[in-house]
C-alpha cells in the first residue's frame, strides 16, 4: 500500500507506525519464476522445468515433504508433449529441519530462496516447439514471526524455439501513471577490466535529479526508509565470482530527527563479478531493481524495474538477492537448535546422531514392527545364546544396510531423510508391504518368511536368520517418514559435509536405531526380564495389525488424490490372494492342494493389482477434454461444431473403464482430430445443477453416459448409455460425422438451386 510519507518532519512516528502495518501485509509476498529450458529442445531431449521462489527477508516456506499438511505441493495439471523423466520435483539444496512446538514434530523449511526443478523429455511425435506445453500449479504458505499466508501460484511455461536476444545494455526513465520518476536507470552487462576475456560485469547506475536521494542497500527498514534491493531471476552462461554487490560511492550516513539512514545523492553505481562458463554460446541475465526516492518534503512509493539483458534462450534460473548476501546468517530462536551451533565438535553430531536413531524405535512409524521384535524377544528367552546373538546382529545389519544406503542417496542424489517418500512408487509398494504385514497380524495369514511377524506370537516357528535381516530393513524403511529430536538438525548439518563424514553420521545413527537390538545380543539374559508368553501375545499382535492398517492410511494420505482408488483397488487384489493362502488349505494339506491355491491366488492377486495399476496411468490417447461448461456448450452449439460429452465422476468406476477401453484409444483419438469433434468433459464427482439438469433434458438418471450433438442438429442427439465398446461409440462418431456431412451438402444444393 502507498503511502506519502514524510521522512524529516514531526510527522514521522505516525508514518512508521502505517509503515509496519504495511510492512506485516507486505512480509509475505514472494517473488516466482518459472523456466522450462532449453527453450530450442527437439524431439527426444530433456528440458527441465524450474520453479524459483524468493522469499522476503524473515520469511520462510515449507518443503515438499509430504508428511507434514503444510508442505508445499507442485501439481502438473498437464504436459503436451512432455514425458516425465523424474518422479517429483527436486530442491536445489536441503531444507532446515526444525522442530515446531506447535505441531510437536520436525518440519523442514527453506528460508531466502529456494529452487524446485524436474526433468522431462520432449515427446518423438513433437514437430513444432509450439506443441510443447506445461501447466500446473503451486501450492505453498509464506510464514514470518506474525502469521503463514496460504498461497497459489498457477504457472505456464512452453517451447518457443525462438533465438532472441536482448541488448547488453539499455537506459530506462521509469514512469508512475504516466509521469516521469526523477531517476534515470541504466542496466550494462560488459567485459570485467580485470580479465574481460574471463569475468563479466553487471553493472545497474541510478542517476538521481538535484534534492532527491535513494536508500543503500543495507538501510535498516524500522530507520524510516526502505532499503534498495536487487534480485536476479535467471543467468545464462555466467555463474557468480563475486559474493555480494558493490556499491560507488559508498552510502553517505545521515540522521533526520531520531532515525539513522543510509543514503546516495546524485549518482549511484551497483557492480557484480561473473564468470564466463566455458563453451557458453551467449550471456544474459534477468532480474529486478526495487527502490525508493525521497526529497526533502516527502518519499514516494517503491518503485520495481525489471531488466533482461543479453541471451535468456537457455537461461537458467536462480535465486539471489541483495538483501540476502549482505544479511548476517540467521540467528532467530526458531532456526537455532542444538547441534547447529558453531562451536560444537564432529563428537556432538555423532552423540546426536545416535540419539536420534536411537528414537526412532519408539516414533509411531516404527513402533509396530518393533512389536513384532519384542515378540521375537519372548520366543528366544528359551534359546542358546549364540542363536540369540545371531538374530540380533543380522536385524541391526538389516538396519545399518538401509542406512548406509540413504546415506548413498544423500551423498550421489540430494535425497535426504523421508526423500523416498517422496517417490509414488516406493510409496505404493510400501503401502502394500505394510497392509500384507497388517492382514498377518491379524490372522488372515501367516508370512512364510521366518520370523517376519506371525509365528513368534504361537510359537508355532522359529525366527530365522533372513526374517531378522528383513524386519530390520523394513523397519528402518518404515522410520524416514518419521523425525524424531535430534535428527532433523544433525542431518542438514550431514549433507553439507564430506561424503566421508556423511557416512560416518549416518552410520552412528543406524547404530544408535539398532542399539537395543545389540545389548539384547550381547546381554541375552536380559531377555529373561521380558513378560511371559502367553494370550497377551496374541492380543498385542492384533492390535499391531490394526496399528499398521493406520501407517496404511498414513502412507495412502499423501499420495495423489488420483491415485488413491487404484491403491485400493490393488489392496483389495492383495487381501483377496493372502485370505485364499491363510484359508482354502491347511498345513496338513497336500503340496498339490497348496500350489494350486498359492498359484490362483497369484493370479488373482495379480489381476486386480494389474487392473488397479492401469487405472493409475494416465493414457497418452487421451483426448484433448474441455472442461463442461454451459456458456461454453451453447457457444460450440451455434459454431456448428460436431460435440462429444462424457457425463463421468471420480468415484464412477464403470465410467473410468469406459473412458480406457472406448474414449481414450488411438482409434478415437484419430477420429475427433480428424473431424474436429469437441470433447467436453462433465465432471460429476460433485452434485452440479447444471449437469443435472442436462441428465434430466436426455432422460438418464445414472452414469456413464455419452452424448454426441452433431454439427447443425444439436437437437437430435446420438445417446450412448452405460458399458460400451469402443466400436459401438466408432459407429455413433461416425453416424453423427456423416449426419452433418449431408446437412452440409443438402445446404449447399438449396443455395445453388436458388442462385439458380
Amino acid at each position: 500500500m502507498p503511502f506519502a510519507l514524510q521522512a524529516q518532519n514531526s510527522n514521522l512516528e505516525a508514518f512508521l507506525d502505517k509503515k509496519k502495518a504495511a510492512a506485516t501485509d507486505a512480509g509475505v509476498k514472494t517473488e516466482v519464476s518459472v523456466s522450462l529450458l532449453p527453450q530450442d529442445a527437439k524431439a527426444g531431449e530433456t528440458v527441465t522445468l524450474s520453479i524459483a521462489v524468493i522469499l522476503p527477508e524473515g520469511a520462510y516456506t515449507y518443503s515438499t515433504n509430504p508428511t507434514f499438511d503444510g508442505a508445499t505441493k507442485i501439481k502438473i495439471v498437464d504436459a503436451k508433449g512432455l514425458t516425465a523423466i523424474d518422479q517429483h520435483f527436486n530442491a536445489d539444496h536441503p531444507p532446515k529441519s526444525v522442530y515446531e512446538v506447535l505441531l510437536k514434530k520436525e518440519v523442514e523449511k527453506y528460508s531466502k530462496h529456494v529452487i524446485w526443478s524436474r526433468r522431462f523429455k520432449v515427446n518423438q511425435d513433437v514437430t513444432s516447439p509450439s506443441q510443447v506445453i506445461i501447466n500446473g500449479q503451486l501450492d505453498y504458505q509464506v510464514c514470518n514471526a506474525d502469521r503463514c499466508v496460504a498461497l497459489q501460484h498457477p504457472f505456464s511455461a512452453m517451447l518457443t524455439g525462438k533465438q532472441e536476444t536482448a541488448p547488453l545494455s539499455f537506459t530506462v526513465i521509469p514512469e508512475r501513471r504516466s509521469k516521469a520518476d526523477p531517476v534515470e536507470l541504466s542496466f550494462a552487462l560488459t567485459p570485467a577490466s580485470s580479465n574481460p576475456g574471463k569475468l563479466v560485469q553487471l553493472s545497474i547506475t541510478m542517476k538521481l535529479e538535484k534534492g532527491f536521494h535513494t536508500f543503500a542497500l543495507d538501510q535498516d527498514k524500522t530507520q524510516a526508509g526502505l532499503p534498495t534491493h536487487i534480485e536476479l531471476f535467471k543467468l545464462e552462461g555466467l555463474k557468480p565470482v563475486s559474493k555480494q554487490f558493490s556499491v560507488s560511492p559508498e552510502p553517505k550516513q545521515e540522521s533526520h530527527s531520531e532515525y539513522n539512514q543510509r543514503t546516495h545523492y546524485d549518482e549511484v553505481v551497483w557492480t557484480r563479478l561473473f564468470e564466463r562458463i566455458p563453451d557458453a554460446k551467449a550471456i544474459g541475465v534477468e532480474g529486478k531493481l526495487k527502490y525508493q526516492i525521497c526529497n526533502e518534503g516527502s518519499c514516494r512509493p517503491p518503485l520495481p524495474v525489471e531488466f533482461q539483458l543479453g541471451s535468456l534462450n537457455n537461461a537458467q534460473p536462480v535465486a539471489m538477492s541483495s538483501l540476502e548476501e549482505l544479511n548476517a546468517p540467521e540467528s532467530d530462536d526458531e532456526f537455532k537448535s542444538v547441534a547447529e551451533a558453531s562451536d560444537q565438535s564432529l563428537a556432538s553430531y555423532l552423540l546426536f546422531a545416535f540419539l536420534g536413531g536411537l528414537i526412532l524405535n519408539v516414533m509411531p512409524c516404527v513402533l509396530p514392527v518393533v512389536a513384532i521384535k519384542v515378540m521375537s524377544f519372548v520366543q528366544q528367552a528359551g534359546e542358546s545364546r549364540a542363536r540369540i546373538f545371531a538374530l540380533n546382529i543380522f536385524y541391526s545389519l538389516g538396519v545399518l544396510v538401509v542406512f548406509l544406503g540413504l546415506a548413498s542417496l544423500a551423498v550421489f542424489a540430494n535425497l535426504g531423510w523421508g526423500g523416498l517418500f517422496q517417490s509414488t512408487k516406493f510409496n505404493i509398494i510400501m503401502a502394500c508391504i505394510v497392509y500384507a504385514m497388517g492382514l498377518s497380524m491379524l490372522g488372515v495369514f501367516e508370512i512364510p518368511v521366518p520370523g517376519m511377524v506371525g509365528s513368534a506370537a504361537s510359537g508355532q516357528q522359529k525366527e530365522g536368520l533372513t526374517g531378522a535381516f528383513l524386519t530390520g530393513i523394513l523397519a528402518t524403511l518404515l522410520a524416514t517418514p518419521c523425525s524424531g529430536p535430534f535428527l532433523g538438525p544433525v542431518l542438514a548439518w550431514s549433507v553439507k559435509q564430506t561424503p566421508g563424514i556423511t557416512y560416518l553420521i549416518w552410520l552412528v545413527m543406524g547404530l544408535g536405531m539398532a542399539s537395543p537390538y545389540i545389548l539384547f545380543s550381547v546381554f541375552p539374559k536380559a531377555i529373561n526380564y521380558l513378560p511371559k508368553p502367553g494370550m497377551w501375545m496374541v492380543r498385542f499382535k492384533e492390535f499391531s495389525g490394526i496399528v499398521l492398517m493406520g501407517a496404511v492410511i498414513f502412507i495412502i494420505s499423501f499420495l495423489d488424490e488420483s491415485l488413491t482408488i487404484p491403491v485400493l483397488i490393488m489392496l483389495l487384489g492383495i487381501t483377496t490372494g493372502l485370505w485364499m493362502i491363510g484359508s482354502l488349505y491347511t498345513h496338513n494339506s497336500s503340496i498339490q492342494k497348496k500350489m494350486t491355491v498359492r498359484v490362483f491366488a497369484l493370479l488373482f492377486t495379480g489381476g486386480i493389482c494389474l487392473f488397479g495399476y492401469s487405472m493409475s496411468q494416465k493414457s497418452a490417447n487421451e483426448l484433448p477434454w474441455v472442461q463442461f461448461n454451459g456458456a461454453e456448450l451453447e457457444k460450440l452449439k451455434t459454431e456448428n461444431k460436431t460435440i462429444l460429452i462424457d457425463f463421468s465422476a471420480k468415484w464412477c468406476l464403470t465410467c473410468k473403464l469406459v473412458e480406457k477401453q472406448a474414449l481414450n484409444t488411438p482409434e478415437t483419438l484419430e477420429m475427433i482430430k480428424k473431424h474436429n469433434i469437441v470433447p467436453i468433459y462433465a465432471d460429476y464427482t460433485d452434485y452440479s445443477p447444471t449437469i443435472k439438469a442436462l441428465l434430466d433434458k436426455y432422460e438418464s438418471v445414472s452414469i456413464p453416459l455419452t452424448v454426441i450433438l452433431p454439427a447443425n442438429r444439436p437437437d437430435d442427439p446420438i445417446i450412448i448409455r452405460d458399458v460400451y465398446t469402443q466400436s459401438t461409440l466408432l459407429n455413433a462418431l461416425k453416424e453423427a460425422v456423416d449426419t452433418a456431412s449431408v446437412e452440409k451438402s443438402a445446404k449447399r444444393e438449396m443455395v445453388s438451386t436458388t442462385a439458380h
